[in-house]
């Protein structure tokens, strides 16, 4: 045998058996690893964005064709006057401008059915709700507004309220105006402000009266109901049978109650708290600035917490591979960098197992159904791999614990900063402690 071959094949045995022994380079493949298996968890990130952004679009779709989120604005008095502008030769111009007013007193009550539809694998919250304004206005004061009385055209006053479905209107509108029944028209006298609605002329006089008024509308939508508060004194009273409502808007209700079976929610608000007044002219107030408002929102949102699960994708990897490295340090064990990455797509597949399954079964179900199925696989393989029973039943106790511990994490809201940190806090003090005896200059060779 020639002794220049031999000596390179002993050199090559020589680096290859380094390369088997150092812990450095193992370290490096191990972060490699780890870097490299960021690649799908991110892709899997985007596909939960995508299925995301689908079920929105069902949404949509669905409450387009039910009838969308729901604004109620006014109702609104809107009386035509007119300004005169006299020239030299004694001709005289006249101008046409609006005089707006409120409600002297406004009470809302609301009754709110929720349904539930189904298009595809996604739901959607719908709602029918069943509304009544009532209230009172005072006989306008044009005085007020520097407005000569004898220039306003009283035959022209239009009720206006702004509905921003009218898609989801399901009855025809009418009002009661001081015991006079009149049906109201598409279309309103103020779109700048009001956008769509409907609107009626009413019977005004220049006597100082008070006219009261009831409109009872019946209106489907979808997700969230707003209403503004135009009154002097306004009240709303709202009750639904959904469980799970969002208070929303300018104005928190002063008083709500919430169960498994609804909730109801009172507010109440006065002139003072809006930035506009109780009468202006022409488009002069900052109208619909402040509202109160209820969202129907679904308590568990699948793909919320797919997206917080897959978030700890890294911490899972890291603490399972840094067993595996203890495993060889400790045990004098040889596991090669592939069994490490079969190891790391298992982990990685969880994510995509459970994204599929909490579209069809619930988030909760498929958490336990993904977790059982990659620990059950993980623990057979590395039984396999590392052949010795104790070994594996940690590294099961060990991916257990973090499944339990990333789901507890899932259920809380206010306090899921302050886990995770206290876990990620002890798991580095777990493994600080139990290499606090390892010699790292002098491992010694393999066995």
């Amino acid at each position: 045998m020639n002794p220049e071959s031999s000596n390179q094949g002993n050199a090559f045995q020589r680096f290859s058996q380094w390369l088997k022994e150092s812990l450095i380079v193992k370290l490096l493949a191990i972060g490699f690893i780890v870097i490299l298996l960021l690649i799908p968890n991110i892709m899997i990130r985007e596909l939960i964005r995508e299925r995301q952004q689908r079920q929105d679009e069902v949404a949509l779709e669905v409450s387009q064709s039910w009838g969308g989120s729901q604004a109620i604005r006014g109702p609104l008095l809107s009386i035509p006057y007119s300004t005169w502008q006299t020239f030299d030769d004694g001709k005289r111009t006249e101008t046409r401008h609006t005089a707006w007013f409120l409600p002297k007193k406004l009470v809302v009550d609301g009754n709110l059915r929720h349904e539930i539809r189904k298009r595809s694998i996604f739901d959607v919250v719908l709602y029918q709700a069943e509304i009544k304004l009532t209230g009172e206005f005072e006989q306008p004061d044009f005085q007020a507004l520097h407005i000569n009385p004898a220039d306003v055209h009283w035959d022209e006053a239009r009720l206006s309220t702004g509905i921003s479905g009218m898609t989801g209107i399901k009855e025809i509108v009418t009002v009661d105006w001081s015991g006079e029944v009149l049906q109201l028209e598409p279309g309103t006298t103020a779109n700048s402000f009001l956008g769509s609605g409907v609107s009626t002329e009413i019977p005004l006089s220049q006597e100082g009266k008070t006219y009261a008024f009831s409109i009872p509308v019946k209106i489907n939508g979808s997700e969230h109901l707003s209403f503004e508060p135009v009154g002097k004194s306004t009240t709303v009273n709202l009750r639904s049978d959904w469980h799970s409502p969002s208070f929303e808007g300018a104005f928190l209700p002063d008083n709500r109650e919430i169960s498994p079976t609804g909730f109801t929610a009172q507010w109440q608000v006065l002139d003072l708290n809006r930035p506009y007044p109780q009468q202006w002219k022409n488009d002069e107030a900052a109208f619909g600035q402040s509202n109160l408002s209820v969202r129907l929102i679904k308590p568990v949102d699948e793909y919320l917490k797919n997206t917080r699960s897959a978030k700890y994708a890294i911490l899972v990897i890291g603490l399972t591979f840094l067993l595996y490295f203890f495993f060889e340090v400790l045990q004098k064990l040889l596991i090669h960098p592939f069994q490490y990455l079969l190891v790391g797509l298992a982990l990685t597949v969880f994510y995509l197992l459970l994204l599929s399954l909490s579209e069809h079964v619930g988030f909760n179900a498929a958490y336990l159904t993904s977790s059982v199925a990659t620990i059950g696989l993980i623990a057979g393989y590395s039984f396999s791999v590392l052949k010795i029973k104790r070994l594996v039943f940690q590294l099961l106790l060990l991916l257990v614990a973090i499944y339990g511990f990333i789901f507890i994490l899932l259920q809380l809201e206010d306090y899921a900063l302050l886990a995770g940190s206290a876990g990620v806090f002890i798991a580095l003090a777990s493994v600080m402690w139990a290499s606090r005896k390892i010699d790292w200059y002098n491992l010694g060779s393999r066995q």
